[in-house]
């Protein structure tokens, strides 16, 4: 699975919305919802406010590449009868590789005192192939599209262009923003 974790700034992360966004893109939080239904990100303000109060992950589609609409569940609809979950109303959620395709999002709001990197990180990835399902609930699995392939590749070159690459202590490389001071951040 291609991923990345990448160390970028709130301003950076902004103009990674923007760059989505202006390459018709658009963020969809990973969240529960109140019926089968996602939402979309349409403002940096409304974006970066989702990140710090609700969810830190996100799906990124576009119609370049996106052949399906997401599938949802119910919250509880797969657990066994022990785990089933009571509530007086019902919450759905994105079915991991279930439609799509999409790029997946998680932009984390802290770090570990034992990081190598003391800053928050971005990390993003898509899966090497989705679920189709058809309307008698058949499925079968398809590949990552090239459309995806070149579009999350698109943003490795962007997030890239933010950054710089560093050595931490472990010996690791880590790309960080170029606004951060190394010294900041090992």
């Amino acid at each position: 699975m291609p991923q990345m974790e990448i160390y970028i700034t709130d301003d950076e992360r902004m103009e990674l919305f923007d760059y989505i966004a202006n390459n018709d893109g658009m963020f969809v939080p990973d969240m529960l919802y109140n019926k089968p239904e996602a939402i979309q990100i349409h403002s940096r303000a409304e974006f970066i406010m989702c990140i710090y109060e609700q969810v830190i992950g996100f799906f990124v589609i576009s119609s370049r590449f996106q052949a399906e609409p997401f599938r949802f569940a119910r919250l509880g609809e797969f657990a066994q009868p022990e785990e089933k979950i009571e509530s007086s109303e019902d919450k759905y959620y994105v079915m991991q590789q279930r439609g799509g395709p999409y790029i997946r999002f998680s932009f984390y709001r802290g770090y570990a005192n034992d990081a190598p990197i003391k800053y928050r990180s971005t990390w993003f990835s898509h899966h090497p192939y989705f679920v189709h399902y058809d309307d008698f609930e058949l499925y079968e699995d398809f590949p990552a599209s090239e459309e995806l392939k070149a579009y999350y590749k698109m943003i490795v070159k962007f997030l890239k262009s933010k950054c710089r690459q560093i050595t931490a202590k472990n010996g690791k490389k880590y790309w960080v923003s170029k606004t951060l001071k190394v010294e900041d951040v090992l």
